[in-house]
């Protein structure tokens, strides 16, 4: 009787975990369908709702040697497909959901089966499971060190994404690019004037009637369409444009924007470290962050386009995406004729990572009957990562002092070292 009670109760704290918040998207294939249809030879076992398996502990005492390695997983290399693909797009008319209950709506096209890791990404950083942490911090954008994970976008909620505005914002600039909106047009009027309409501290029709009532705006036979489109006062654009901008800037028509897919990430950049276990007499291998890694040119600013030194990089504005044509175009979907550079896109811790990743299928081409999830992937290593940086004095990056094949071959020099140490350690 009591193993029924805790069989029970089991199930229904499990349908309780189920229908939380965040759990109510699509993780995987439903071999269960409704008036008893099987999608398979056998019943299989559903999406699951887990948790992730923690790291062995390891002491101080414990911890002999260890190593900082920077490594790349380029989609370009075969082993690493399985990471990058489904590719998913977005429809003309999607934009960013309102709540929950909008992220699967029409719009944003994804595998019924199996997600890519950007799109298990993105989707659990709107839904709020997610920590982002920006590159660089406001006051210094030219030194990128958000490896480091200094600079969180902080969240109070796992709803910010959908009740605070300046959190949506912050994350939205992170999942799309695009390019700034021009001054609105129904103020040429204004601009005539070589004056501009700024946003002020009054409320939108206030703002309005004392903009109307201003020496700056005149109606004459030339302009009596703008004077009218803005005497409306339940023009959306309008109204919408005064809401967005900040104070005292001038009003402009909506960002053009584009939402990132998985086909636009080139690569994932990974922070982890190789230490020896002396407990398990082991080398052993943890990922502390990860980041997505996209193309980029730099800004073009006469002042600064001859500093070898000037990195600093608008990531929406300057972000470089793939159309349907397989081709590189820029935020305004002209192709792209300019040399780009490759970069973080901002950085995950990935411990936390590892509770969404725990619950989503990866392909497996061997063996459709094994279902296989992304964190199993990652704990045995099933990609391939080319190191592009590790401990060093002067901070340097491999490419830094060696370049094209020596690159490579200083990678595979430091492997084998700290092969060779291990080895060593157990000869006497």
């Amino acid at each position: 009787m009591n193993k029924l009670v805790a069989i029970l109760l089991f199930s229904f704290l499990g349908a309780i975990v189920y229908a939380q918040p965040g759990n109510d998207v699509l993780r995987g294939p439903q071999n269960t369908l409704p008036d008893g249809v099987v999608d398979g030879v056998v019943v299989e076992d559903e999406v699951p709702v887990r948790s992730r398996v923690e790291y062995e502990y390891v002491r101080l005492a414990d911890y002999a040697q260890s190593w900082r390695v920077f490594s790349r997983i380029d989609a370009r290399e075969k082993v690493n497909t399985k990471l990058f693909y489904p590719y998913d797009y977005f429809m003309d008319d999607y934009d960013f959901p309102k709540s929950r209950q909008a992220i699967n709506t029409k719009g944003w096209v994804r595998n019924q089966e199996r997600w890519s890791l950007w799109t298990i990404i993105a989707n659990h950083i709107i839904l709020g499971d997610l920590t982002v942490f920006k590159v660089s911090s406001e006051e210094n954008p030219l030194i990128e060190d958000g490896y480091q994970l200094k600079y969180p976008i902080a969240q109070k909620t796992k709803d910010d994404f959908f009740t605070n505005p300046k959190y949506k914002t912050a994350i939205s600039k992170m999942l799309s690019y695009g390019s700034r909106g021009p001054v609105m047009e129904v103020f040429n009027l204004v601009n005539q004037r070589n004056e501009q309409v700024l946003k002020s501290g009054n409320s939108f029709d206030e703002w309005l009637d004392s903009l109307l009532n201003s020496s700056s705006v005149q109606r004459d036979d030339n302009n009596i369409s703008e004077w009218d489109e803005l005497s409306r006062r339940d023009s959306a654009s309008l109204r919408a444009s005064w809401e967005s901008v900040a104070m005292d800037m001038p009003l402009r028509e909506k960002d053009a924007v584009n939402f990132i897919k998985s086909q636009d990430i080139t690569a994932y950049n990974i922070k982890e470290d190789w230490f020896f276990d002396k407990e398990r007499s082991m080398l052993d291998k943890r990922i502390i962050c990860i980041a997505p890694v996209g193309r980029y040119i730099y800004d073009e600013d006469e002042n600064n386009k001859n500093n070898p030194d000037y990195t600093e990089v608008d990531r929406f504005k300057n972000f470089l995406g793939i159309n349907r044509a397989g081709e590189v175009v820029n935020a305004s979907g002209e192709p792209n004729q300019e040399q780009f550079v490759e970069l973080e896109m901002f950085w995950l811790y990935f411990p936390q990572l590892r509770h969404v990743l725990v619950n989503y299928y990866v392909y497996n081409d061997q063996n459709d009957a094994y279902r296989m999830s992304y964190d199993d992937l990652f704990w045995k290593r099933m990609f391939s990562a080319r190191m592009y940086k590790k401990t060093d004095q002067y901070d340097r990056s491999v490419e830094d002092y060696r370049y094209g094949v020596d690159a490579l071959y200083e990678a595979e020099k430091f492997k084998e070292t700290m092969r060779t140490w291990e080895t060593d350690l157990w000869n006497y």
